[in-house]
């Protein structure tokens, strides 16, 4: 474990205003909200591709998964990262939307970084 630097808090301070940016805040308090419906098949039944709740799901995955291609590559500390977000109680929230993703596009790497960071959190 590396001690969390300037330059990671350089990074951090960045992804907070891409969030900003994006609206993530209003996208996870609908993820938590009733609203959100955690299985695939239902949640693209109500909130079809290019409907708002989808479009709202794939942002909140497509920065998570950005924050994980950072993690992977180190970086971003970990140390820093994992002690900022729960990774893992988002992933485990969303996880229904990018895994049926993943399996209607036959493509296992849709949000790899996003379900590799939750794990690795998961598991310290």
């Amino acid at each position: 474990m590396t001690k969390p630097n300037r330059e990671d808090a350089t990074v951090m301070l960045e992804l907070l205003q891409v969030w900003a940016a994006m609206g993530m805040s209003d996208g996870m308090g609908w993820v938590w909200s009733p609203e959100f419906i955690p299985d695939f098949a239902p949640f693209v039944e109500k909130y079809p591709a290019g409907s708002d709740g989808y479009k709202t799901a794939s942002k909140v995955c497509m920065w998570f998964e950005t924050v994980g291609t950072l993690r992977k590559h180190g970086l971003i500390s970990e140390e820093l990262l994992f002690d900022w977000l729960a990774t893992d109680a988002v992933w485990e929230r969303v996880k229904g939307f990018p895994l049926g993703l993943r399996e209607r596009a036959n493509n296992p790497r849709l949000y790899e970084n996003f379900e590799a960071m939750a794990q690795a959190q998961k598991e310290r």
